[in-house]
């Protein structure tokens, strides 16, 4: 096909404005991410870890932790739940809410502590925001706070009371409603 020298321009000009809309596009934060850092707090308590969403989350019919190690070894815990799903707030690896059924489990060998980062993926009645924590920062802060306190990401050791002032105006816990996500 021979395009004139109209056509090449015209060609040109779709393809400038074809390339700045996708790297426009690829720049920045995406226009449905969260206006503030997400987080779930985790605490290692013994050989377990726990986590505490922050609000609970309504209607999960899926959770995924995937454990990475430093050599890029991944192990995963699955959880699934039929429609119309649980509501979780507290999650303990060790025994997980009898009402979710395991579809994926880590090897019998494998030892949470030894790996680098946990990433959870929460699939609820709302969208849910995911969250990912440094373990070691876990398993050596856990001792240094109180048993009600959770490491909440990258915004530090939370309770109760810093996550009831704190949501919505400092980070958002993985299932904070979307009315209150500012």
């Amino acid at each position: 096909m021979h395009l004139g020298s109209t056509g090449r321009r015209v060609a040109a000009a779709t393809t400038a404005v074809l390339g700045a809309t996708v790297l426009t596009a690829c720049d920045g934060d995406a226009p449905f991410a969260p206006s503030l850092p997400s987080a779930a707090g985790y605490r290692a308590d013994g050989d377990t870890l726990r986590i505490w969403t922050g609000t609970p989350c309504v209607g999960v019919t899926r959770v995924a932790l995937t454990f990475t190690t430093a050599d890029g070894e991944r192990q995963r815990l699955v959880l699934t739940a039929p429609p119309p799903g649980v509501t979780v707030e507290q999650l303990d690896i060790a025994q997980p809410d009898p009402a979710f059924t395991v579809d994926e489990q880590p090897t019998s060998d494998f030892d949470w502590r030894d790996a680098e980062k946990a990433s959870l993926v929460i699939d609820a009645a709302e969208p849910a925001w995911g969250s990912v924590v440094d373990l070691s920062d876990v398993v050596d802060g856990s001792p240094e706070h109180p048993a009600d306190a959770y490491l909440f990401d990258d915004v530090g050791w939370k309770d109760a009371a810093d996550v009831a002032d704190q949501n919505g105006q400092d980070f958002l816990t993985v299932c904070t409603p979307a009315a209150d996500r500012g």
